[in-house]
């Protein structure tokens, strides 16, 4: 009878999972699966596989994307040549943390980070053993401006991995560094902005293994940055002019001209003083308008022969044309963005290009549209503009009379 009941407590414990280290099945492949982002729980997907570092050693790396409130944690467990059941190791409270149990139900194993970002995931498939470890390699610098102005305070530093995605933004500063840790060797790229400075991207910075690469990048004062915006108003014998655009603390201001015509030379200046504006939003209201006609605007910087000049705006004697300019998606992008936009009524549409210069390098005329959400599809690599570097890019969507501008970042 007592040898029944020993043979019936063994069965009953190799059942519910209590392995002892050295079980090793001879895996041909490891897979990690988990409930965090990036890792789904099918372990048909190969993506997931762990890389062999030679015996019985196994390694992934793993971008984990903010796991939840404090404390951070995250659910994993790595399976067998593919198969959840029964070649799994899952957490058991016998062997405590950093040692699995293979077959063991439930099979997740659960983990406290500190924060998001890159982890290595050790495991062995021999002894059981498992691990998580931050990389050490780090990008770092200071971010400063052409003009001795102290910290830029409103100003923002991205990091981007070589798809584009975005693994971390540096904002606000209280002095000039900015730094990005816990990184693994691979290829990277910067995107710094502030309001009233010319935006910088940098791209291809190469990180070795456990190393770090100082990058100081210093923006350029801008006097005014491409208008992003234009809006135009007509009713009870007057026109209502807005924009918005970013512009230096100790910028002039715009003035308006207008001529019955597009060419700016016929034009005439219709504001007394130069017109400032709030938190980068600017109006204008023209009176004396004859309801019949058409009237065209050139928004101009004030005071500045070499400076921005925007136009025409058209104030149409009809009916307006309203619309609107979504953001692209995805925005960096690297191959393709795409573009969408109302047509408010029925009208022609076309759109254009500009690099941080202002040249254009594409356009396309999109033909009469009725009212409704459209899409467009940029994609500089199948196109002529092949060529064109990473850098910031301006859209131009014109929908009848009306211009809507906005930026697109491209990496290669």
């Amino acid at each position: 009878m007592d040898k029944i009941k020993l043979t019936a407590i063994l069965i009953i414990t190799a059942i519910i999972g209590i392995t002892s280290p050295g079980y090793g099945a001879n895996p041909g492949s490891v897979q990690l699966v988990g409930d965090f982002n990036g890792i789904t729980c099918y372990p048909e997907d190969t993506e997931n596989d762990m890389t062999n570092l030679g015996g019985d050693e196994w390694v992934k790396l793993q971008f984990i994307d903010e796991p939840g409130a404090p404390p951070d944690t995250i659910d994993f467990k790595f399976t067998m040549n593919g198969d959840y059941f029964p070649e799994h190791w899952g957490w058991s409270h016998l062997h405590g943390w950093g040692t699995a149990a293979l077959g063991y139900s439930p099979p997740m194993i659960a983990a406290a980070l500190p924060d998001s970002g890159y982890y290595y995931f050790h495991f062995n498939s021999s002894t059981y053993a498992y691990s998580l470890e931050r990389p050490q390699s780090r990008i770092y610098g200071d971010l400063t401006s052409d003009v001795n102005v102290g910290p830029i305070t409103d100003g923002a530093v991205t990091l981007y991995d070589s798809l584009g995605q975005v693994l971390g933004k540096h904002t606000p500063f209280t002095d000039y560094g900015y730094s990005f840790d816990n990184l693994p060797p691979a290829t990277y790229s910067l995107y710094a902005e502030a309001p009233y400075y010319t935006d910088t991207l940098i791209t291809g910075i190469e990180l070795p293994q456990s190393d770090s690469i100082q990058i100081d990048i210093e923006l350029r004062k801008a006097t005014a940055t491409m208008i992003t915006s234009t809006g135009c108003e007509r009713s009870d014998g007057q026109v209502v002019l807005n924009w918005s655009a970013s512009t230096d603390p100790g910028f002039a201001g715009f003035d308006i001209y207008r001529g019955p015509g597009p060419e700016y030379s016929n034009m005439v200046k219709r504001n007394y003083y130069p017109i400032t504006g709030s938190n980068g939003e600017y109006h204008f209201i023209d009176r004396g308008i004859e309801s019949s006609e058409d009237y065209y605007y050139y928004i101009v910087e004030s005071n500045d022969p070499g400076g921005l000049r925007y136009g025409p705006v058209i104030s149409s004697g009809g009916a307006s044309h309203p619309g609107r300019l979504g953001a692209n998606y995805p925005n960096p992008f690297n191959p393709s963005t795409t573009i969408p936009f109302t047509v408010g009524s029925g009208s022609n549409v076309s759109i254009a290009f500009y690099d941080a210069s202002g040249r254009m390098v594409s356009s396309a005329d999109l033909g009469y549209r009725h009212a409704g959400d459209y899409t467009y599809t940029w994609n500089p690599s199948a196109a002529a503009e092949d060529n064109l570097p990473s850098g910031v890019y301006y859209c131009r969507l014109s929908i009848g009379k009306n211009r809507f501008t906005r930026k697109l970042v491209l990496l290669r």
